[in-house]
């Protein structure tokens, strides 16, 4: 039984999940939908950290498919946090358009399960349909509301063109069982990739796997659908749509690389790409005049740090899971602060916001010098994470350059923040949970070790420092 316990917080989203659907039919209980989807994100986020302090070292569970405690429930436990945040600025949503988006609810339940299994996971099927199960999601939620005119048109290119990318990352895993005979990772831990690094079909199934991944990642050059989906999206579920892009792609793609030995050429191939798709992705970002298009355009430089991350090594995969999971919590309360306005999402609607609002001005402004990497906030020590271990790994001249497009995204998210203080008509909207992401970016972000400490701990537990045998 005590295997079991572990995976018990999966579950408890995913009941949930369902229980929210089913009570949401009923039009009189529609009302409680939201209360009912706070609590069972809580409750879930509570129970995880609790397994998480409980049992550090993993248990595996249904037949060696899933492991549970651990890194694997801190990791369930955050993004359950990351969630609930998410679901208290669709609530607002939820109550301006007279309860018909609902399904959010336990849509986004549902989504929190998924992504906590991936993780997890220890079975390439068990994977592959929580990975879709995620995508299909958040498909799903960029169509759902058409606040904004652009939502149907977003939905569609998001959902045909993240159709393309699962079916080359599918296409790649039938090769990878296809060489291996197994779907279990752990026996991929074992096997000689050393005799397998110039068969061609090894090299076809990781170069599919690796254009799936990118897709995933939104990393140059496929990132074609990522400013489209999150522009078209509402602000309220872009954030969270955002999120679960970014950890969807980074879950799989550390998993992988920790299990499969990839050579170091391509390796540095992909850490190039990585330093080009943050130059890129910070370059059009600083031509956006709206402030959505210019977070979705800024999300490719970011998953460009992601992928500098994920092919430097072990250290640079904790960095990389840890750099995910504190960028999906900015970027939720980001586009969240975003969803609290009504006029066009442009930057001159921002002009004098801090003298007229300067609650509200000052958690946006905290919101964007995160995501730009300025100290203390988390921003700053994710991205130095990231970069440390690139550095570490060998990648110094990938690295560098990524460094610059770092730099450069401190122009693009600093612009906005300079509106906000420069004279004129702004919003009189007063809004108390703003208060709530201003706290946890500042309390992260002053005291890093909460997160970095931590996992770091369970990361090493669950034996992903261990040497290759």
């Amino acid at each position: 039984m005590q295997n079991y316990i572990g995976v018990l917080p999966i579950g408890w989203l995913a009941f949930g999940g369902l229980l929210t659907l089913i009570g949401g039919t009923f039009p009189h209980l529609r009302r409680g939908i939201p209360i009912l989807s706070l609590s069972v994100a809580l409750f879930g986020a509570l129970g995880s950290f609790y397994l998480a302090a409980t049992y550090p070292h993993p248990r595996s569970s249904f037949l060696g498919m899933i492991w549970g405690g651990g890194l694997y429930s801190f990791i369930s436990g955050f993004i359950a946090v990351v969630g609930m945040l998410a679901l208290l600025f669709l609530w607002r949503h939820l109550q301006q358009n007279k309860d018909k988006d609902w399904e959010i609810f336990p849509l986004s339940l549902i989504l929190m399960a998924a992504l906590a299994t991936l993780p997890a996971s220890n079975h390439l099927l068990l994977s592959v349909v929580a990975l879709e199960t995620v995508s299909l999601g958040a498909y799903a939620l960029v169509g759902l509301s058409w606040d904004n005119r652009y939502a149907p048109e977003a939905a569609v290119k998001y959902f045909l063109l993240g159709a393309i990318g699962f079916a080359f990352l599918l296409f790649g895993l039938s090769y990878l069982y296809g060489l291996t005979g197994s779907l279990y990772f752990h026996h991929l831990w074992a096997m000689k990739w050393e005799a397998w690094a110039e068969h061609p079909l090894f090299a076809l199934g990781m170069g599919l796997i690796g254009i799936g991944l990118l897709f995933k990642l939104a990393v140059f050059p496929f990132h074609w659908w990522a400013p489209d989906a999150y522009g078209g999206a509402t602000p309220a579920a872009a954030g969270w749509i955002v999120a679960l892009g970014k950890l969807n792609g980074a879950f799989l793609a550390g998993i992988l690389l920790h299990y499969i030995l990839i050579p170091q050429q391509w390796l540095s191939a992909l850490a190039g790409i990585a330093a080009v798709s943050s130059l890129y992705g910070n370059l059009l970002a600083i031509r956006q005049d709206n402030l959505q298009r210019m977070l979705g355009y800024s999300s490719v430089a970011h998953g460009g740090y992601l992928l500098l991350a994920l092919v430097s090594g072990p250290e640079g995969r904790l960095q990389a899971w840890a750099y995910s999971l504190l960028y999906a919590l900015t970027s939720v309360i980001a586009f969240g602060l975003l969803s609290l306005r009504e006029e066009p999402l442009e930057y001159k609607s921002l002009r004098g916001l801090g003298y007229q609002e300067p609650g509200y001005a000052a958690a946006l402004a905290l919101s964007f010098a995160s995501l730009s990497g300025m100290p203390p906030l988390v921003g700053f020590f994710a991205k130095y994470g990231v970069f440390v271990a690139g550095f570490r790994a060998g990648h110094f001249i990938a690295a560098s350059v990524a460094l610059i497009g770092a730099l450069m995204g401190y122009f693009a998210y600093w612009r906005p923040i300079s509106w906000l203080y420069q004279r004129g008509k702004a919003l009189t909207l007063k809004m108390p949970i703003l208060a709530i992401g201003a706290i946890l970016l500042l309390l992260i972000g002053v005291l890093p070790l909460m997160v970095w400490g931590w996992m770091d701990y369970l990361y090493g537990i669950a034996g992903f420092f261990l040497a290759r045998p």
